[in-house]
């Protein structure tokens, strides 16, 4: 399904044409831009334009910057008789894209030549931009704290306590149903005796070489020490302290 029409960039005078191809076509807009939607495959922009001469105009090509840009000629041959107006059609492809797209349309008259722009933002797929932060975090950790991760890891943490915290700001990566495979699931039995200085520690301080950030405001966090104790009694109360058992050495058989 194609894209709903995108705003223009630059808007066209209401009831007035801009005339931009030797006096003969006016065109509404030279410009549109596009904010594409999770999944969409294409992007489709419709350029408005009129004879304002009093000769017939024939459009005898369309050519674009890249084979993923494609403008429609209406018909074989495309003439626009005096007075009369149209649009031009033009469609994107934005199957393997990401990030922001700028396709240039050339259009060839019999009065000459336009060139048309259009811009598409194409929002990178969830799994993709999942990989890339990940990424980032692997090579600095407090990266979970800053930029676009800031309203899902430091917004939800502001003025929570204990369960609360946990499940604003903990439950993000550690109950997600598909974590990286180094980030716990906090409530499986631990290999590791669970304290308050275990919680204490990793905490505070984090560990280098996961994905595991520094949550102290002294160390770069964002949690202050009420918030940390609070969590910490929390943690206490609620999850497995103590490593399973180990499992039963199988019997000889005589």
């Amino acid at each position: 399904m194609l894209a709903s029409l995108p705003m223009p960039t630059r808007a066209a005078v209401p009831g007035q044409m801009q005339s931009v191809t030797a006096a003969a076509l006016a065109w509404e807009t030279l410009e549109q831009s596009y904010d594409a939607k999770p999944g969409e495959t294409t992007a489709e922009f419709s350029f408005a334009f009129r004879n304002v001469s009093d000769a017939p105009v024939e459009v005898r090509g369309i050519s674009t910057s890249c084979r993923c840009t494609a403008g429609i000629m209406r018909a074989q041959p495309w003439i626009i008789a005096p007075g009369a107006s149209d649009t031009l059609r033009v469609i994107v492809d934005l199957r393997s894209r990401r990030g922001a797209l700028t396709k240039t349309v050339y259009v060839d008259t019999t009065a000459g030549e336009e060139l048309l722009l259009v811009h598409v933002q194409v929002p990178t797929p969830p799994a993709i931009q999942r990989e890339m932060n990940m990424m980032v975090a692997q090579a600095d950790r407090q990266a979970v704290l800053r930029g676009d991760c800031v309203s899902c890891h430091v917004t939800p943490a502001a003025g929570r306590m204990g369960g609360e915290l946990f499940q604003a700001v903990c439950q993000v990566c550690h109950g997600a149903e598909h974590r990286a495979s180094m980030v716990p699931d906090l409530k499986a039995p631990p290999t590791v005796r669970r304290d308050g200085a275990y919680w204490n520690e990793w905490i505070r301080n984090g560990k280098e070489g996961t994905l595991m950030p520094a949550w102290d405001k002294k160390r770069g966090g964002v949690l202050d020490d009420a918030q940390i104790e609070s969590l910490i009694a929390y943690l206490l109360a609620n999850l497995p302290s103590e490593p399973a058992p180990a499992a039963p050495l199988p019997t000889p058989a005589n």
